[in-house]
């Protein structure tokens, strides 16, 4: 593992104080570094990868789908974990995915490109609340978007574009 960070051509003071630092702020600090990386789980690897990067203190981590082969229980810990690391140390976190669903649940702000041009850009739930937008560009919409969509279309009702579906259970037994 630790030619993984020898490659990155890393200039570090005090090369294992950083590494160890590194490793415990992402939650690997038990981790065997003498360990053969192959060895490693799916979530170890992205966690390590994190970890890396954060040897050089970026201020801005871009992460190409995040999310890719790994279960709901490590999702749910890597986001944890990037919450704590944009809010206690100011980072700007960088998601490349066509994960909607994610990316309605866990970002502030959303960019979405097709085909090299800009479509909308804005605060992430008035972005998704642009669903007409979405389906004349043929962008996939998140689930919990798509139904409140359907909803509000179907049976004409006034309810609002919420994270939790029980939010949107409220709304429903509210309005109809």
């Amino acid at each position: 593992m630790l030619s993984e960070i020898e490659k990155k051509n890393l200039v570090l003071k005090d090369e294992d104080k950083k590494i160890k630092d590194s490793l415990r702020i992402i939650g690997l600090n038990k981790l065997d570094l003498n360990r053969n990386i192959t060895t490693l789980s799916e979530s170890e690897k992205k966690l390590l990868q994190i970890s890396i990067g954060l040897l050089a203190n970026p201020q801005v981590l871009v992460f190409e789908e995040p999310f890719r082969k790994l279960d709901l229980k490590n999702q749910k810990k890597i986001i944890l974990f990037l919450r704590k690391i944009k809010e206690k140390y100011h980072k700007t976190i960088i998601f490349i995915t066509n994960d909607s669903d994610m990316l309605y649940k866990y970002s502030d702000y959303l960019i979405i490109i097709k085909n090299n041009k800009k479509i909308i850009e804005g605060p992430s739930k008035k972005v998704f609340e642009q669903v007409d937008l979405f389906i004349e560009n043929n962008i996939t919409i998140p689930e919990i978007i798509e139904f409140t969509y359907k909803a509000k279309k179907k049976y004409n009702v006034k309810i609002d574009y919420h994270n939790d579906i029980r939010d949107i259970i409220k709304d429903i037994y509210k309005h109809v």
